[in-house]
């Protein structure tokens, strides 16, 4: 088993948040529409090494990488657009990250090898699910997650991963089933060197 450290984010010191949740955001619009900025929020804060927030502190980081990546009315679905704006970001703290991408799965151990990669080095990935036909996921149809770590069995892996403020895990068997009617894509981050 490997976990990075997402945020945790308390409310009068109760944990409300294993990461961030865009039903937090006042504006409605974010609150529907706003994930790809929770998952920038969720890295900003893993990079930042800060693992406690309180929500308004936290709500703060979103409400930024909201204005940085405003979602048009489809959303923002934009793999290398999400990723140059947050490595852009994270300049500013003088964090330099290059952004490293799957945009396509070629089948299940490509995706799981791509993921377990990025945890074991200590980075955590961004997907964004634009279809996906498991049960398990039919709330998360175009929608970025935050994929933090995973727990290995005898037969298969399961996939921790932040989603709405709740810790979740799935059997990597669905999550990275490449079959033709589930889109997703995957970015992960890895330190500049040339920095």
């Amino acid at each position: 088993m490997k976990e990075l450290q997402m945020p945790i984010i308390y409310d009068q010191q109760q944990r409300i948040g294993y990461g961030g949740n865009q039903d937090w955001f006042h504006d409605e619009w974010a609150q529907k529409a706003g994930c790809a900025s929770v998952l920038a929020s969720n890295l900003y804060a893993f990079y930042q090494q800060q693992e406690k927030y309180n929500k308004d502190e936290f709500l703060g980081v979103m409400e930024e990488m909201f204005n940085l990546m405003t979602p048009g009315n489809m959303g923002y679905p934009f793999l290398y657009k999400f990723a140059r704006t947050f490595i852009a970001r994270m300049k500013q703290d003088n964090c330099y990250l290059k952004p490293v991408y799957q945009k396509k799965s070629k089948n299940y151990k490509h995706a799981l090898d791509f993921v377990l990669k990025s945890i074991d080095e200590g980075h955590p990935v961004g997907m964004l699910i634009l279809h996906h036909r498991a049960k398990e996921l039919e709330e998360d149809n175009w929608h970025w997650i935050c994929l933090s770590g995973y727990i290995e069995s005898e037969s298969h892996y399961r996939i921790v991963f932040s989603d709405c403020g709740m810790r979740r895990e799935i059997d990597s068997r669905i999550l990275f089933d490449t079959h033709h009617h589930n889109v997703f894509k995957m970015v992960r981050m890895q330190n500049d060197p040339t920095k």
